[in-house]
């Protein structure tokens, strides 16, 4: 090729490369709120507290909620399942990044074969005639693409941005199997709590209609105090099984999420105290990096970006830098001579020239998903705001809710102790006193409701705002 021509290729290639760059991925902006609206009580985390880590859970101080949660992350298939999409997503990222390097391939051909006699000819002097001869051919072959409109650099932002998609998934099953451990771990000794309580409730109610009756033969009340004390002892022993119900099913879902056969999973009845915890809030921004579907979802639209680069490098031709050393002969006794050497070195280009709107369908198609992913970002944006909202103000108002029925609890109690004040000094029947024991103990039922909604609304509002989870990395994977 003379120098013009060099030029004029050369001046071809290099507009082409400038006006077929890949797409830039700028991150989506966002108009976020300065604050949260329902902070109420709850404090704003300053730069130097320090967040939720990553097992927030032990904040609870349970022994029991922390080997629960041990035996969920070691053994669920969920997040099993999560840890092996890390590892395809790796492994993928490595395959497009092994595009950045030159491939070295060994080939060979050992052949013995029978050249035909009645070929084409390649000379009209020289008649062909058919030939039989052994071919031995040892080489190495070497290719490299040369990466001008950025098709392999795409690949590797794709697969990067996918495996760290994969890592943001993994934590987002991790979170959310963490938060339901704790949810149904809580519900169940919520169960103990209220079944003893009704238990309890059960056996004043079977006394207070035997006094009922008592005192209806002895002409001290009507027949309608007594219906009244049996109908309320069959609506308590009516809930009382569905309690014991109620705690099957937590006890069953929390087998399944520690990865056991529910058949054989039983925990045993513990009536405990329980906490709360403090849930220290950040910035509204600091959200979008502590929430892992929300950094999944970024991600999922720079990983579409990328695609849309390698959809566009396709209209532009395919160059490959490629060669060839070896050596070629008929005997392995002169097989490794100068005259038996043979070597190619050169690049071969692969450019479209019509494909029927192939390229042109296949870039609207990564356009359109690029939209998809966005959106799904924004839809992920407002949906963790729309949780964090939701879990303030639940716990802003179930704050006072408990606030209000320990008070109740604190009156009921000491109503109870009048009652066993005027039942010793003969003022109050039996009968009265049994009453009182009633109320206090459903007052009470009402307390632990309170409290167990509150803890509840807690483990949403951790899963709300990302639990432990901060940045792209995913250590241990």
């Amino acid at each position: 090729m003379n120098k013009v021509g060099l030029s004029v290729l050369s001046a071809l290639v290099v507009g082409l490369v400038s006006c077929s760059s890949p797409p830039k991925y700028d991150k989506v902006k966002l108009d976020l709120p300065s604050e949260f609206r329902d902070t109420g009580a709850w404090k704003l985390a300053n730069p130097s507290d320090q967040a939720l880590k990553q097992a927030w859970w032990e904040e609870f101080k349970d022994t029991d909620l922390n080997a629960f949660e041990e035996r969920a992350l070691k053994n669920s298939p969920n997040l099993k399942i999560a840890i092996e999409k890390v590892n395809q997503s790796r492994a993928n990222f490595n395959t497009a990044n092994a595009g950045l390097f030159p491939q070295f391939n060994a080939a060979g051909r050992l052949a013995r074969l029978e050249i035909s006699g009645a070929r084409p000819l390649t000379n009209y002097n020289t008649p062909n005639q058919a030939t039989v001869q052994t071919d031995i051919l040892p080489q190495v072959l070497a290719s490299y693409e040369l990466d001008f409109w950025g098709r392999v650099s795409s690949s590797v932002a794709a697969g990067e941005a996918g495996l760290e998609q994969s890592m943001a998934d993994f934590q987002n099953v991790k979170l959310v199997l963490s938060a339901d451990v704790a949810t149904n771990y809580f519900n169940l000794r919520q169960s103990d709590i209220e079944i003893d309580i009704l238990s309890q409730l059960v056996a004043l109610q079977e006394k207070a209609v035997n006094l009922a009756m008592e005192r209806f033969k002895l002409g001290l009340n009507s027949a309608l105090e007594s219906q009244q004390q049996e109908i309320a002892l069959s609506t308590t022993r009516g809930q009382l099984e569905q309690l014991k119900r109620s705690r099957q099913v937590f006890e069953h879902a929390l087998g399944t999420l520690v990865g056991e056969n529910a058949t054989d999973f039983k925990v045993p009845v513990k009536l405990q105290e329980r906490r709360f915890i403090d849930i220290p809030l950040g910035i509204p921004a600091a959200l979008l990096e502590r929430r892992p579907d929300v950094a999944s979802a970024e991600r999922a639209v720079a990983a579409a970006n990328a695609q849309i680069g390698i959809a566009q490098a396709a209209y532009y031709p395919q160059i490959v830098l490629g060669g060839g050393f070896g050596y070629e002969a008929t005997r392995l006794s002169n097989l490794y001579y100068a005259p038996s050497r043979i070597w190619s070195f050169g690049p071969s280009l692969s450019l479209p020239l019509f494909d029927g709107g192939r390229i042109d369908a296949n870039v609207a198609f990564t356009k359109a998903a690029y939209s998809i992913a966005v959106e799904s970002y924004k839809k992920a944006v407002l949906t963790a705001f729309q949780e964090v909202e939701d879990g303030l103000s639940g716990v802003w108002a179930l704050d006072k809710a408990w606030v209000q029925a320990a008070q109740a609890s604190q009156s009921a109690a000491r109503i109870l102790d009048i009652s066993k004040e005027r039942y010793k000094g003969g003022v109050a029947s039996s009968f009265d006193m049994a009453l009182a024991e009633q109320a206090f103990l459903n007052v009470k039922r009402q307390e632990t409701q309170a409290f167990a909604s509150k803890l509840q609304v807690q483990i949403f509002l951790i899963k709300a705002t990302g639990g432990g989870w901060s940045g792209r990395k995913a250590e241990g994977l």
